[in-house]
């Protein structure tokens, strides 16, 4: 703190408040927010709303409160140089507010940024483009102190490195590199999070998926409804066992000894439209992913609006890859989930297309919408499956060949995904039948019988499975 003597006071504009008393502290920590964001200013108290000196009491910690004041309620913390002007019985008091090189700076929770003579909230795609302008970062890569290895799931490590083809034994750091997850001095980056905690809510409470399956064409009365917590890749999976659980499908002659199994939704349309809204999500909004499952259409609600170089119209076509979460997106490409940036809108439409769907693009509330409907034309006979248990047998090894296409599966997973309380009838036979044609095989094949087996997919397996889409 320095005592100076009084000058002029400038008037109130773009680089200047005023503001009567300390009182007002829950304002003047909003403006140095404010004007750390654009580009500084100096916040004057002690000056009545008509510009008079009126002069404020400064107590003896009154200074050291408000500097705390400040500090505690921005992000990043900011520590303005404080001045008085006069005595303490009527001091005027100077904040002066530098730029802050990172944008934008938080108060209270919101990003402000000064506009004229008033404090505005910034929008979330302007919070975006201003957080990689002036860092050269995105939301995922930013570092969450809150977080550290001994909230990593181990579990959850060598499901991905399995996914990724790499060794189960390679060493965490070694994974991060390879999949380009940063580590800074301030700890990990909020991909990491996400993708790898124990229970990544914590930290992102709205980090969630939630899928229901309504009666009729209109979101009021739920038949099904979850709510998925977790890592990333884990609210994919059961995501994709929702949607199969909680959709029909329709049985094609074509010749073969056995009838091709056509879903309701196009597996790789689904899959699709699900990987983009966990790659592309505001994190940052208190919304979360939707799947929405009605008797005509099934639709995904992505919170977070369009790159601003990005049209709806666009999407139907191939166009540049922007993604809002691009170490995030890269991570879904190591564990082979993501074939080529910026073409999972056209894989959509082109699935869509050949299984009598048409794929919509819409902005509704903030949110991005995939809407899969179904069109009026005549589809083969389908058999509605409400519940997996009722499936028939036949169906069970290509439902299992379909769980292993995002990655390795314990028994306990297989049955899970399959609604099943474990593996034994049909799905047992099913299980030891395509380990025996090897469509899939052991992780731990040197143990059969280990405790940490798992199940994947062979390149046979692949191969069957793609030739019978």
């Amino acid at each position: 703190m320095t005592t100076v003597k009084h000058s002029h006071i400038p008037v109130e504009g773009e680089t200047v408040e005023w503001k009567q008393s300390l009182g007002e502290w829950k304002e003047i920590v909003e403006t140095c927010a404010a004007f750390a964001t654009s580009h500084g200013g100096t916040i004057y108290i002690g000056i009545s709303p008509g510009g008079e000196r009126v002069g404020v009491q400064i107590g003896q910690r009154s200074l050291e409160d408000l500097a705390n004041k400040i500090k505690i309620n921005t992000d990043p913390p900011q520590f303005p140089e404080i001045k008085v002007v006069g005595s303490e019985q009527s001091a005027l008091i100077e904040i002066q507010i530098e730029e802050n090189p990172a944008k934008p700076v938080w108060a209270f929770g919101r990003p402000i940024k000064r506009v004229g003579r008033t404090n505005q909230c910034l929008r979330r795609e302007e919070v975006h483009r201003l957080l990689e302008v002036t860092t050269g970062r995105t939301w995922d890569a930013l570092a969450c102190p809150r977080f550290s290895f001994e909230d990593v799931d181990e579990k959850v490590v060598r499901d991905y490195l399995d996914r990724a083809g790499m060794k189960l034994t390679t060493p965490f750091k070694d994974l991060l590199a390879n999949a380009r997850l940063t580590m800074g001095a301030a700890g990990y980056c909020n991909a990491v999070v996400l993708l790898f905690g124990k229970v990544p809510q914590r930290i992102f409470v709205s980090a969630d998926l939630k899928c229901a399956r309504f009666k009729g064409t209109e979101s009021i009365d739920f038949l099904d409804e979850q709510t998925y917590e977790g890592p990333l890749l884990s609210q994919l999976d059961n995501a994709l066992a929702f949607v199969a659980r909680n959709t029909h499908q329709a049985y094609k002659i074509t010749g073969k000894p056995e009838r091709e199994i056509v879903p309701e939704y196009p597996e790789e349309a689904v899959r699709e439209a699900i990987i983009n809204a966990l790659c592309h999500r505001d994190y940052t909004s208190v919304a979360t992913i939707q799947v929405r499952i009605f008797d005509d259409r099934l639709e995904v609600w992505n919170p977070g609006c369009l790159p601003y170089d990005i049209t709806l119209k666009m999407l139907y076509h191939q166009h540049h890859s922007h993604p809002r979460n691009p170490m995030i997106a890269h991570a879904f490409f190591r564990a082979r989930l993501i074939e080529h940036w910026g073409s999972g809108t056209t894989r959509i439409v082109s699935a869509c297309r050949a299984g009598n769907i048409k794929a919509e693009f819409q902005m509704e509330g903030g949110c991005f919408i995939v809407c899969l409907r179904k069109q009026s034309e005549s589809r083969p006979e389908s058999r509605p499956e409400s519940r997996p248990e009722s499936r028939p047998e036949s169906d069970v090894p290509v439902r299992i060949l379909q769980a292993l296409i995002c990655g390795s599966k314990s028994r306990g997973e297989l049955a899970s995904l399959l609604g099943h309380k474990g593996i034994s009838g049909s799905a047992k036979k099913s299980v030891k039948a395509l380990l025996e044609q090897r469509l899939v095989e052991h992780t731990i094949p040197e143990r059969p019988q280990s405790r940490l087996q798992k199940y994947r997919l062979t390149d046979k397996g692949r191969a069957v499975l793609a030739s019978a889409k």
